[in-house]
């Protein structure tokens, strides 16, 4: 303890001294009077904190509010009355420990930094005044907000908490100036910072800022972005030309969006779907598009469209342009766009004379009849039949249709169904989930900005089926493919009905193995077989070659191929239908040229070769890749040759190999990696052999017994699968050429299915089995008789006039056609005479039976 003139001071805690004079008992009237009004404040503050709360869900908005426990109102009112004024010096810290909550961050530190007794008092009763009128303001703000909230909700509340506290302040401090929160990062139209009063007016509890998630009160004098939104959604769907039903349902959503807050996660989803819904193009034509936007949207062609020319020969024009070849189905696309073009004139025709009509008097009697009679007008809009172009890889089949699309200047979309497992990818996912999406077929109307867009159904038969977790999306392309229906198509997202009337699809497969019978059933297939070497070449030179000579930055004077290149590039380096690997070997071979171009241009360009001879491509390219399927130069006895048929689009011819074993069971063997199907089509031509072995010449008597020999047959390419029916009567004529030992023709090729009473049934693959044999050298064929049809409407006439064929009905038929005189003539031989004679008369009467 220290004496200073006749003072004492005490140290107290908490940074503060009690000072007294020694000769003066009690406190002085100053300290009194400070004690009286902290006292009074304080009842004021603690009947202020203990009024009930409104009901609020979530303790961090609970922690906002100030708040006293009844427990503790007791004991404080005790404490003020039993105070003595002894220990006065200790009743602001106490009330301070205690209350200190409704203050500021910044009063409770200055309470701490005073040291006077009076001081401290007149102070800490100030800042409970203080204390007492925020408590009420918030109390009365949170009256006012919704008495129930969702934790989702939090955020919210907060927000118009702020809000309210800036719009009192502001109306109070800052009369004329409009005040709103908005998000510190997201601020674009700040007019300038508040002033820094009310800053300090809207300090927390806690000494943060109100708003502690980085936001910022700010002045704004532009319009709300909410409100915005909302009236350009307003002004668009009072533009947008849109069925009824539709309407009502955007008009029904936006009264919703108008109510909903600004800051609700439910808000954004529904701005999403009335954007879709205005982006469709409900009854907006290819001819409406503004010509900015044409060109992205309609392909390109290398044609030049002469606008006097009619719209089918405009389109014949184009396709003739774009594409060698594949003349079915240029064919039925020229059907379909001259019923369309048909239509179309009827229906102004019927639009003319019906307002040739009206205008006559209109007070004629028989106006009204006439009226009635032209009101109803045909049915303009042509649901035509929805191609299905099948075919092998690189055949063209998405090319023809964006030459369609720039045909007939529509804009041209592609949805990929390859892999397609979830029937919401088609129809699209209900707004119930979370992340919800328009379907595939809306999506791509949206994309094109008009009805009446040519859309491709790429890879139709990669298309996912079978009633799984998630549905089957080929039973949703029931609807979208059906003419009778799809004028009324359902997306889930969008929930109204979408005219797909107008659409030209064109769909796309590979096979037709794996789609469904109803989806079938629904379109108009269309095949497209392979190329043959001769259409390769043209196209190549036509179409490949330009375009490889431009992609890769040179001119067309810079790279010329000799005649022969592109025919060896085919028949050398590409095993497939399509033109695709041809493509890539001719990109090959122009980027080496490039190569040499691009290093001799400056030094010596004289020296620069543009010209491709036959003998360079293996110096390019490096050796052949295949080996061109040839037939065999010299016949063999036991070995025919039969007709392949590839799954990529590719037919071959195929060697069928017979060899007499030492003597056992006459037994067959087969080899060669053989499915089922052709092993019981080789036991059946064995039987029907061993069945005729006397007419054939095989035995010596009828009776006597078929030679027990076993039979090895073989087939080449013993890596490759083989499987299917119609090698029958290539089997029947190798197997009796070894027993007969009569070699056969090697440029002739067979193909066909047997039964066991000796009928030639017919087969599948006619035009790629018949080209893959022309191109291998075979110039003879022997093809079932119902096949005739095949051969002369799918054969292309080069290869059609180049080969000679033969249409059987029987395996006799088929015998004859093969074999011709020299198996009379090694019957005759074996069974000279009036013998000969009868077993060929016997083979001959089983060929007419």
């Amino acid at each position: 303890m220290e004496s200073v003139t006749g003072e004492h001071v005490t140290p107290q805690p908490v940074a503060c001294v009690k000072v007294w004079n020694e000769n003066q008992p009690t406190t002085s009237m100053l300290v009194s009077s400070a004690c009286e009004r902290l006292k009074s404040t304080t009842v004021r503050l603690i009947d202020a904190m203990q009024n009930d709360m409104p009901s609020l869900s979530g303790s961090s908005v609970l922690a906002r509010v100030p708040f006293l426990p009844p427990s503790l109102v007791p004991k404080l009112m005790q404490l003020l009355e039993t105070k003595e004024e002894a220990d006065i010096v200790s009743l602001p810290d106490l009330l301070m420990g205690v209350l200190g909550g409704a203050c500021t961050w910044h009063d409770r530190l200055e309470h701490l930094s005073l040291s006077h007794l009076d001081s401290r008092l007149e102070r800490t009763a100030e800042m409970f005044e203080h204390a007492i009128d925020r408590v009420k303001v918030l109390r009365e703000l949170l009256s006012g907000l919704s008495s129930s909230f969702q934790d989702s909700q939090k955020a919210e509340l907060l927000r118009a908490q702020l809000q309210s506290i800036v719009a009192q302040l502001s109306s109070a401090t800052f009369p004329g100036v409009s005040l709103r929160v908005i998000d510190g990062e997201r601020s674009q139209s700040l007019i300038k910072s508040p002033p820094p009063e009310l800053h300090r007016m809207i300090k927390s509890g806690d000494g943060r800022n109100e708003d502690s998630d980085n936001r910022s009160i700010t002045t704004d004098m532009s319009d709300n972005t909410a409100g915005d939104e909302v009236k350009e959604l307003n002004d668009r769907l009072e533009q947008a030309s849109m069925p009824p039903e539709a309407r009502r349902v955007c008009e029904r959503e936006l009264r919703r969006l108008k109510k909903m807050p600004s800051q609700s996660m439910e808000r954004g989803v529904l701005i999403n779907y009335l954007d879709t819904m205005l982006d469709l193009p409900w009854n907006r034509r290819s001819a409406q598009i503004p010509p900015t936007e044409h060109g992205a949207l309609v392909p390109t062609t290398q044609a030049v469209i002469d606008p006097s020319l009619s719209l089918v020969q405009q389109a014949e024009k184009v396709l003739e342009a774009d594409h060698y070849g594949l003349e079915k189905v240029k064919k039925r696309i020229l059907e379909y766009l001259a019923v369309l073009q048909l239509k179309s004139e009827q229906a102004e025709e019927h639009a003319k004379a019906q307002e040739k009509a009206q205008s006559q008097d209109k007070d004629h009697e028989d106006t009204g009849a006439q009226a009635d009679k032209l009101s109803a007008p045909p049915n303009v809009s042509y649901q035509g039949p929805i191609l299905l172009l099948v075919g092998p890889p690189g055949t063209g089949k998405t090319s023809i249709a964006r030459s369609l699309a720039a045909a007939l200047k529509r804009p041209f979309v592609r949805v990929s169904l390859s892999g397609v497992r979830d029937e919401a990818e088609i129809r699209g996912h209900r707004r119930t989930y979370v992340g919800a999406l328009p379907g595939s077929i809306a999506s791509s109307l949206r994309k094109a900005r008009a009805c009446d867009c040519v859309m491709l159904l790429d890879e139709l038969d990669k298309l996912s089926s079978g009633m799984g977790v998630h549905g089957d999306p080929t039973a949703a392309m029931l609807e979208v493919l059906d003419p009778e229906q799809n004028h009324a198509f359902k997306d889930h997202y969008l929930n109204v009905p979408i005219d797909l009337s107008h659409v030209l699809f064109i769909a796309t497969a590979n096979s037709l193995d794996t789609i469904p019978e109803p989806l079938l059933d629904r379109v108009d297939v269309v095949q497209i077989a392979g190329y043959t070497y001769d259409e390769k070449v043209t196209i190549g030179q036509k179409h490949l070659l330009p375009k490889q000579i431009h992609a890769q930055g040179l001119e067309d004077a810079q790279v010329a191929f000799d005649e022969g290149v592109l025919l060896k590039i085919a028949m050398s380096y590409t095993r497939e239908a399509g033109v695709r690997t041809m493509e890539r070997r001719i990109g090959d071979i122009v980027r080496r040229k490039a190569v040499e171009y691009a290093k001799l241009r400056h030094t010596s360009p004289q020296s620069y070769q543009p010209r491709v001879s036959v003998e360079d491509v293996e110096h390019f390219l490096g050796p052949p890749t295949y080996e061109p399927e040839i037939t065999d130069s010299v016949g063999v006895s036991g070995v025919a040759t039969g007709m392949a048929y590839q799954g990529s689009g590719m037919g071959s011819i195929l060697h069928i190999e017979c060899a007499f074993l030492p003597a056992g069971t006459a037994a067959l063997k087969l080899t060669g990696s053989l499915g089922d199907v052709i092993r019981e089509s080789a036991e059946l031509a064995f039987a029907w052999v061993k069945s005729h072995a006397f007419a054939l010449g095989i035995t010596a008597d009828r009776d006597a017994s078929f030679p027990q020999n076993d039979v090895h047959l073989h087939m080449p390419s013993g890596a490759t699968p083989k499987d299917g029916p119609s090698a029958g009567v290539a089997f029947v004529c190798a197997l009796v050429s070894m027993y007969l030992r009569v070699p056969l023709d090697t440029h002739l090729a067979m193909t066909g299915e047997i039964t066991l009473r000796g009928y030639v049934t017919p087969v599948g693959g006619i035009k790629e089995k018949v080209i893959g044999a022309h191109r291998a050298g075979v110039r003879k064929v022997v093809l079932p008789q119902r096949n005739q049809r095949d051969f002369e409407a799918d054969i292309p006439a080069p290869v059609r006039t180049d080969m000679d064929v033969v249409y059987v009905r029987t395996i006799q038929d088929a015998l004859h056609a093969v074999f011709g005189t020299s198996l009379e003539a090694q019957i005759s031989t074996l069974y000279g005479g009036i013998e000969g004679r009868r077993r060929l008369q016997e083979l001959e009467w089983q060929s007419r039976l």
